[in-house]
């Protein structure tokens, strides 16, 4: 799953959920989306890897990203 695929889950998780737990969830939905937001992907240049911009060391999808993946999913 890219990137923006698993910003677009995240959405739509939710979105499709009861309006009252929607709404309840709105506030979880958006520190999810924030944190998917700084953990997002870019190429190193000087070794064309994959990496996550946030982690710096680590190959992307990052173990943060890895664990929301697999629970939205």
């Amino acid at each position: 799953m890219t990137h923006d695929e698993l910003l677009d889950n995240i959405y739509w998780h939710w979105k499709n959920a009861d309006d009252a737990e929607f709404f309840g969830l709105s506030g979880y939905r958006k520190t999810l989306r924030a944190v998917v937001e700084l953990h997002k992907p870019w190429e190193s240049k000087h070794d064309n890897l994959i990496m996550c911009d946030h982690c710096c060391s680590e190959i992307y999808p990052c173990p943060t990203i890895q664990t929301i993946q697999k629970e939205i999913i």
